[in-house]
């Protein structure tokens, strides 16, 4: 799978560097299982930089997904960013920051910015999107906050689009449920030899189309706001 995976990989960066979203990989590139999808990330990591860290989520009928993240694609709050040919989608998430010895540093409200190197990134495989970075574009996160005696379950965001906030439903997940997710990810880590770094853990609201939106603005109870100016 070397050689296959560094070929995806190859596409995928070129597609990333270039701004050129591809409609498909070629039938012989496709990653056929998790294993696979997964080596083309870390020969994707191998050409774009050094890792920063990860976002990963629960699966309700299996072991969690997740994507190595280059350390490029963190950005902090406040930042200017440049709207690629596939535009972006919004997820607001919490984000938490590990220390060399695997602990809790702390914890974030985080935007993560979906673009996918390919055209229609609901019409290709779950493994081909794994293989992708999850679509990952960038995240941009807040200021740091201890995660102690911070009520994750009852966070309640606000998104605010080019000034007006939007109603949209929220996941409300808390850190006893979020644990065992991290707890795989540090395992799952090791394994690939790369340190746990940020880590994103799903969608609190969205993914919301960004649309033409030239500034975003999130709050939440307990967190410092995210800010991102767009340019078009």
């Amino acid at each position: 799978m070397t050689d296959i995976a560094s070929q995806t990989a190859e596409l995928l960066v070129h597609s990333r560097q270039t701004d050129s979203p591809l409609i498909a990989l070629p039938a012989t590139l496709e990653p056929a299982d998790l294993d696979q999808a997964y080596a083309v990330q870390d020969a994707t990591l191998r050409r774009i930089g050094r890792s920063g860290g990860w976002k990963v989520a629960p699966k309700p009928d299996g072991e969690p997904r997740c994507a190595l993240l280059p350390a490029s694609a963190f950005h902090a709050s406040g930042v200017t960013l440049q709207v690629p040919a596939n535009g972006f989608e919004i997820e607001v998430e919490t984000a938490f920051t590990f220390g060399d010895d695997g602990g809790i540093v702390s914890v974030h409200l985080a935007v993560e910015l979906i673009s996918s190197r390919f055209r229609d990134r609901k019409g290709i495989s779950v493994f081909t999107s794994v293989a992708d970075l999850q679509g990952n574009a960038a995240v941009v996160v807040g200021p740091a906050h201890d995660p102690n005696g911070l009520d994750l379950a009852a966070l309640e965001a606000t998104l605010m689009l080019d000034g007006t906030a939007l109603d949209l439903p929220q996941r409300h997940a808390g850190l006893p449920a979020t644990l065992p997710v991290l707890d795989w990810l540090a395992e799952h880590a090791r394994r690939r030899g790369h340190p746990l770094g940020t880590v994103i853990t799903g969608a609190r609201i969205g993914p919301v189309p960004l649309g033409r939106v030239e500034r975003l603005e999130v709050s939440a109870t307990g967190l410092d706001a995210v800010s991102i100016t767009f340019t078009h």
